[in-house]
């Protein structure tokens, strides 16, 4: 076998250095590697479910905590409610006694001045019948009636002034004791006001807790959407590695270009070629042979203007002489998508394409991966 030309040599070498660049600078992510990052949005995706029960937990405590205050803070009303009505009826009566009160403490006084003219009545008679003597028999029996009549009057009296003067003091004594009610039922309205605000104000910080709680618990499912929708991306692009792998589509890839086959594919010939050379009408697409990533486009010494895709699984694609590449390096490319416009190709005397299959930087036959007709 005859020895590599210098050129041939220099031009392999080429391609390896652009090569192991490409598969340096253009390589995805591997599907190990995202099933690992699939393996880690799941952990963190638990850990932020566990934190969603704990939350919820929490929230639960709180309602059962908030619901038995309530119910403490309707108990504290109600008994407000019967304190404010005990107190308003203890009052009314209070007014109502006084009333009695100063009826009694009238009578007393009225009666006061009865005894009072009773006494001015019966003292001068006491007198003019100490100045006179014994009487006569004829005026004992008048005398008498008189005095019995008087005395009687007086005891009267004096009675009624007994019955008010009890009256009296067994009002004052319902008054005292009404009193004393009235001020236990407002030191009980003090403490029961009291106890409710300070149970509105523990249900106001239930209330804080629970908006706090329910707060971390949106940013809790806002972050588990969001991994779920990670894990869904990565999900996608480990499925887009399976179906867009190039290994499964021998025989099945699209031709770079429409046009007649001038130079097979021969390594082994003199001159030996790696690729296949076409004749193309002037202006004619070159296209992707399948989807991949732009890693090289720049002028190659014998070659021209040469784009290199990589397609994954150490496969590459090589499209030389050409007129016009636009993508920049890194540009990812769909299968059949235009990657350039073909340029003078001198075995074709004029437009043409030098294409090559490579994996593992090691040629091979092109003709057995893309589409036969």
């Amino acid at each position: 076998m005859r020895s590599p030309s210098p050129r041939s040599i220099v031009h392999f070498c080429g391609l390896c250095l652009i090569m192991l660049a490409g598969l340096i600078l253009g390589a995805g992510p591997s599907s190990a590697s995202l099933e690992e990052e699939v393996a880690r949005k799941n952990k963190e995706l638990a850990e932020q479910k566990r934190q969603i029960q704990a939350l919820t937990d929490e929230e639960r405590r709180l309602h059962k905590n908030l619901v038995q205050l309530e119910t403490s803070v309707q108990e504290a009303t109600a008994t407000l409610q019967r304190q404010e009505t005990e107190l308003t009826q203890l009052r009314a009566k209070q007014v109502e006694t006084a009333k009695h009160l100063n009826l009694l403490l009238a009578e007393r006084e009225k009666t006061g001045r009865q005894l009072e003219e009773l006494l001015q009545t019966l003292w001068p008679i006491y007198l003019k019948a100490r100045e006179e003597g014994v009487a006569a028999p004829e005026q004992w029996s008048l005398n008498d009636r008189k005095g019995e009549w008087l005395a009687s009057m007086y005891r009267e009296a004096q009675r009624i002034r007994g019955d008010i003067e009890r009256q009296t003091q067994e009002v004052a004594d319902q008054q005292s004791a009404l009193d004393q009610i009235a001020a236990n039922v407002a030191a009980q309205m003090e403490n029961a006001k009291a106890t409710r605000t300070d149970l509105e104000k523990k249900k106001k910080q239930y209330d804080s807790q629970i908006k706090e709680v329910r707060s971390q618990k949106v940013q809790s499912e806002r972050e588990i959407r969001n991994l779920l929708g990670t894990i869904a991306s990565l999900r996608h692009q480990i499925s887009l590695q399976a179906s867009r792998q190039i290994s499964k589509l021998q025989g099945q890839l699209s031709w770079p270009a429409k046009g007649r086959t001038i130079v097979p594919f021969a390594p082994d010939a003199k001159p030996g070629s790696n690729g296949i050379g076409l004749s193309l009408t002037p202006g004619a697409p070159v296209r992707s042979i399948s989807w991949g990533k732009v890693v090289h486009n720049d002028q190659l010494r014998g070659f021209g203007q040469v784009v290199i895709v990589f397609h994954g699984e150490d496969y590459y694609s090589l499209y030389a002489f050409l007129s016009d590449a636009p993508l920049p390096v890194g540009k990812e490319v769909e299968r059949g998508q235009q990657i350039g416009v073909c340029g003078y190709y001198p075995p074709a005397k004029g437009d043409g394409l030098y294409f090559e299959l490579r994996f593992k930087q090691k040629a091979i036959n092109p003709l057995k991966w893309l589409q036969s007709g």
